[in-house]
């Protein structure tokens, strides 16, 4: 019944991108399986006959998230034709990522279990696969796995995060408040998530309001960051980095508690810039604690997800390649300033979906809720 959720997350920004939506799905998580060098080769091929010669298996659930997949994602990214373009998608997600997974150490609280299976941790359930329909990428098992789980907040920042690294991009974002209009056209989106079934279980629910709680803060944050960034009269792109910081760290704030309970005083915080580097470095009133003051350990409840894991880090690393590949790592490492260089192609500067008009389409799956 999950397999048929879905709502419209993203839509098409430049005339380059093939794929013109990312939709976030209520996806049924399992943890992925060892690497089998983990197991003993006895033990291994006992496995491997096993799950030939039988169909059906026992698949553990470790919960659900609300989000979209690693291999939609890519598809979404992709287009420009640039030399190792998948490497450089995949580790820009993972690089993007990266200082969310930093922050998730220290957070505490009920919404960060939900919040930890949505970066990168966790896969979809086999029996769900068949029923994403969304053009997604083949993705060597060395580098990632397309069914991946990425959360909507993340989702949303690490795309938004990818496609800013070219100046002509963030010009357009900022001109257009894009960031800002597409977080709230996401958080409108689950805000209304209709259920497929008579009944979901009440860890989805927590989950669905977790992920929500992380997108209404991610809009407080950035709006705060556009605010900042006009009074400062920074450039385009400084510009839209401050919104992409502040948004990230207001939907996922280190050390601070997140629940339902304390989305208010974290509001509150949001308002009052409080919460934002470097603002973050001075002490916090109201309530909350500083980052001096605590700093959690791992809940036992996600002892087993380790975020970003299903995203390669050694094979993705500029510095840990192997010899013989070293020659498709020099021309992934330019691909950056290639994927830049290229903004002033015609195709790629060609704005198909991002105008205030365009707009409405974004919104057009809330049905006119006024988002």
């Amino acid at each position: 019944m999950a397999g048929t959720e879905r709502v419209k997350l993203l839509g098409k920004f430049f005339a380059y991108h093939s794929v013109g939506e990312i939709f976030a799905r209520r996806l049924v998580l399992t943890l992925p399986p060892p690497p089998p060098s983990n197991l003993p080769s006895g033990k291994r091929q006992r496995v491997d006959t096993c799950s030939q010669g039988r169909r059906e298996q026992v698949m553990h659930v470790c919960g659900a998230s609300f989000g979209a997949t690693l291999g939609s994602i890519c598809a979404y990214l992709e287009g420009r034709g640039v030399p190792a373009e998948r490497a450089y998608v995949l580790r820009s997600i993972r690089t993007q990522l990266l200082p969310v997974a930093e922050a998730l150490r220290s957070m505490r609280g009920p919404d960060v279990p939900h919040l930890s299976r949505g970066l990168a941790s966790c896969r979809v359930v086999p029996a769900q696969r068949p029923y994403i329909t969304e053009t997604m990428v083949r993705i060597d098992s060395k580098y990632g796995h397309a069914h991946t789980c990425i959360g909507a907040t993340a989702t949303m920042l690490t795309c938004f995060g990818t496609m800013a690294t070219v100046p002509d991009h963030a010009r357009h974002f900022v001109a257009d408040s894009s960031l800002i209009k597409a977080l709230r056209c996401a958080h409108g989106a689950l805000q209304y998530w209709k259920v497929s079934s008579t009944h979901m279980e009440e860890n989805n629910w927590e989950a669905l309001a977790a992920e929500k709680r992380a997108l209404e803060r991610a809009v407080a944050g950035a709006r705060q960051a556009a605010l900042e960034a006009e009074a400062l009269r920074l450039e385009p792109m400084p510009a839209i980095m401050l919104q992409l910081r502040w948004a990230r760290e207001a939907a996922f704030p280190a050390t601070m508690l997140v629940s339902q309970y304390a989305q208010a005083r974290l509001m509150h915080a949001i308002e009052r810039n409080a919460l934002f580097t470097p603002a973050r470095e001075c002490a916090c009133t109201g309530g909350l604690p500083t980052p001096q003051r605590r700093v959690a350990a791992p809940s036992r409840e996600i002892v087993d997800v380790v975020p970003l894991s299903q995203i390669s880090e050694a094979l993705l690393s500029e510095g840990k390649r192997s010899k013989r590949r070293s020659d498709d790592a020099q021309s992934s490492v330019g691909s950056s300033s290639s994927w830049a260089t290229m903004s002033n192609n015609s195709q790629a500067s060609s704005y198909s979906h991002v105008s205030m008009d365009s707009l409405s389409e974004l919104a057009a799956p809330l049905g006119g809720l006024g988002v």
